[in-house]
């Protein structure tokens, strides 16, 4: 694919995903919150935060895949004939790009979807005034840690059920199989990089004490080691639907 397409694609795909799903990432968000899902709004104001979803979905997918597509040619020059390699360093080179967007918006709008502000505009001040610009990058090395490991699995998974669909039946996968198989193997990696996601959580919204490990501690010390997996249900059933 061309850089012009595949930015263009990967910003209409991730907009349109992100917003149809939202009321689904939201109960995800509120499952994690320390005061629990109904204390965090239940299922009131289940589009609170889309504003500031939508206006990172489009940047932040294109520039995931513009740089995969970009970056994949080259890394397979250099490596050879290793499918599996290219495709997750690719993914890797991709989702470090997109979280320079992402990042920021997701902060925004976990803080929304879990009541702290009611407005795009009243949160995005409040973090400015109070923390400053690096107030809109919490969780950053935690983000990188959830999305890297996530595109390791996901994208290789998703590229190689393609090519043995295409084996099995003598022809490239159509469109819908390939659909199918980029849900799949977006739910298993969802559902394993959902401790991640947790911890990343608890950070952007304020409720950690520290860093990663100091986050992933405290979880497993005052609410148990299934407490990382809160969340995993509504998560895995979009990243399933989204695929």
């Amino acid at each position: 694919l061309s850089f012009t397409i595949a930015l263009l694609a990967g910003g209409c795909a991730g907009t349109t995903v992100d917003v149809a799903l939202f009321p689904i990432d939201t109960i995800k968000t509120r499952c994690q919150t320390t005061e629990g899902f109904f204390a965090a709004g239940g299922f009131r104001g289940i589009y609170r935060g889309l504003t500031a979803a939508a206006a990172g979905s489009a940047p932040g997918a294109a520039l995931f895949f513009s740089t995969y597509e970009t970056v994949k040619p080259r890394i397979k020059s250099q490596m050879g004939d290793r499918p599996v390699a290219v495709q997750a360093c690719a993914a890797s080179a991709g989702e470090i790009m997109s979280s320079l967007v992402s990042v920021p918006t997701e902060v925004v709008k976990q803080r929304m979807q879990a009541g702290h502000f009611s407005s795009l505009r009243e949160a995005a001040h409040s973090i400015m005034t109070k923390e400053g610009p690096k107030g809109f990058y919490t969780g950053y090395r935690t983000m990188l840690l959830r999305e890297i490991p996530f595109a390791l699995i996901q994208f290789p998974l998703w590229e190689g059920m393609k090519q043995e669909v295409g084996d099995w039946q003598g022809q490239p996968a159509s469109p819908w199989q390939g659909a199918v198989c980029g849900s799949l193997a977006g739910s298993l990696s969802a559902a394993v990089t959902n401790p991640l996601d947790m911890v990343k959580t608890r950070q952007m919204l304020g409720q950690s004490s520290g860093g990663f490990t100091t986050t992933m501690s405290q979880v497993c010390g005052e609410e148990g080691a299934p407490a990382l997996f809160r969340g995993v249900g509504p998560r895995t059933f979009w990243m399933g639907l989204g695929g």
